[in-house]
């Protein structure tokens, strides 16, 4: 069987090891809002629509502010 749209690959790294600081295209395990903070600033430049830590993040702390 084929599919005419297959679902895109996804990576999946822990948000306290170094991968999350290097991969930009990569979704976040066990993201906590201290680590959401550090990831922030490492990625600050990046354009959040190249990268998914940089959405990830921003998700996370508005959640946070939110509450």
């Amino acid at each position: 069987m084929t599919f005419s749209n297959p679902l895109p690959d996804r990576t999946f790294v822990r948000a306290d090891g170094m991968l999350a600081e290097f991969m930009c295209h990569a979704h976040l395990l066990e993201l906590t809002v201290e680590r959401a903070r550090e990831l922030r600033r490492i990625h600050r430049f990046h354009r959040p629509d190249e990268c998914i830590v940089h959405l990830e993040v921003a998700y996370v702390l508005l959640i946070e502010d939110g509450d």
